[in-house]
């Protein structure tokens, strides 16, 4: 199973899907998630962290539509936003291990890391949407919960980009070699 998601993986990553990819992730923050009617506050997502006192403050401000709109943004939208975003790492992280690494090297397999990312963030969205639907009861172990999954994404976020940057070092230094 892991060998045909991974060749899947493999044939499909380009450069115009790598682009495509890459321009559906920022209209999402740009146009869709402003449109879901939150208001002008900054979503949870975007912490690193919070405590149950933070959102129950947050979901407080909100008011009953605006709980209403983020928890339906966190069961569309920001499911499918992390799929998106993930396989845009996903591919530039394929087109860079493609250059880097031999076609047998298990390191190829790294690209799956983020993956991660996505997991957790669909963890942290999910905790996020029973606390919001708990409200005004208050689930304090779910939000640290949450707090946990949104500070994992982050960090798994950061690794990825990391290694992206590392990888792209190395080509750019393979180049300079290779003149």
């Amino acid at each position: 199973m892991l060998q045909k998601l991974t060749g899947l993986i493999e044939r499909i990553a380009t450069i115009r899907l790598l682009l495509l990819l890459t321009l559906l992730s920022i209209l999402f923050p740009v146009f869709i998630f402003p449109a879901a009617g939150i208001g002008g506050d900054i979503p949870l997502d975007l912490y690193m962290s919070y405590s149950p006192g933070q959102v129950y403050e947050y979901l407080g401000g909100l008011g009953a539509s605006g709980r209403s709109a983020y928890a339906k943004m966190e069961l569309t939208t920001d499911l499918l936003f992390p799929v998106v975003y993930s396989l845009a790492l996903t591919v530039a992280l394929v087109m860079a291990a493609r250059r880097l690494l031999p076609p047998d090297s298990r390191l190829r397999y790294v690209y799956l890391f983020s993956w991660l990312i996505m997991i957790a963030d669909w963890c942290e969205n999910l905790s996020l949407v029973a606390v919001i639907h708990a409200y005004p009861d208050q689930l304090d172990t779910l939000v640290m919960a949450a707090s946990l999954f949104t500070s994992v994404k982050w960090g798994f976020l950061a690794l990825t980009v990391i290694m992206l940057l590392v990888a792209g070092a190395m080509l750019v230094a393979m180049r300079f070699r290779s003149r």
